[in-house]
């Protein structure tokens, strides 16, 4: 099995490279890896939609994969979510793609740009079609920014046009592009704060990421061949 992870930054998924085995002359950009009998490639991104979608497009027109997983942390818009709380993101929305329509923002298919049901969308959503067993994950319903919101205005304005339980600034090009090139994905999360006016001494990224690591490598487990050690 070949699985491509697209991280946006190095620091989110480090623990969880840090256990698997290099390949050699390992110069990127696609860095390849292995752990038991799973290939695993990884691209980092860089912050944003923009980034991801360049990035992620270009490690798939090299190679086939049989799963993409975007990883890494993000913040809750809801008390139930804690912190340190693993989520899989079942649904996505471009939270900035838009217009200004005097003191409105109408996204782009309030404005009439796009049909809300045209492919990957539905009703505007993004739906990931994919499952998996022992996932075992809280799935949530993520929006997605080139902007983390940190103002009570405009979280105020997330929660009331889109009602997320999420944000992050890449996930929605990972499911824009995997459903536009049919390649099965997941985005898995970390959460490492709350979005609020923002104070990053209330986050906890070191949690968020430990948790996050240990749950790739649960869910990793069902599709390797682990030999015992006698």
């Amino acid at each position: 099995m070949k699985i491509l992870f697209v991280g946006a930054t190095c620091f989110e998924l480090y623990q969880f490279f840090e256990n698997l085995k290099e390949a050699p002359e390992n110069k990127g950009p696609v860095f390849h890896y292995k752990w038991h009998n799973l290939d695993i490639d990884l691209i980092i991104t860089g912050i944003g939609t923009t980034f991801t979608t360049y990035f992620l497009t270009k490690a798939l027109y090299l190679t086939k994969y049989d799963l993409v997983i975007n990883a890494g942390i993000a913040g809750s818009f809801r008390d139930e979510i804690s912190i340190g709380t693993v989520v899989n993101v079942k649904s996505e929305q471009f939270s900035d793609l838009g217009i200004e329509d005097g003191n409105q923002v109408k996204t782009i298919f309030d404005a009439g740009f796009v049909d809300p049901g045209e492919f990957p969308f539905t009703n505007g959503i993004m739906i990931n079609p994919d499952s998996y067993q022992h996932l075992e994950l809280p799935d949530v319903h993520a929006i997605t920014g080139n902007i983390s919101h940190g103002s009570l205005k405009s979280i105020t304005r997330m929660v009331h046009d889109f009602d997320p339980d999420i944000e992050s600034m890449e996930g929605a090009a990972i499911f824009y592009v995997c459903l536009r090139e049919n390649v099965p994905f997941l985005e898995i999360r970390g959460i490492s704060n709350y979005v609020d006016i923002r104070d990053t001494d209330k986050w906890d990224i070191p949690t968020a990421i430990e948790n996050l690591t240990n749950e790739l490598f649960r869910f990793l487990r069902q599709f390797a061949t682990i030999k015992q050690v006698s």
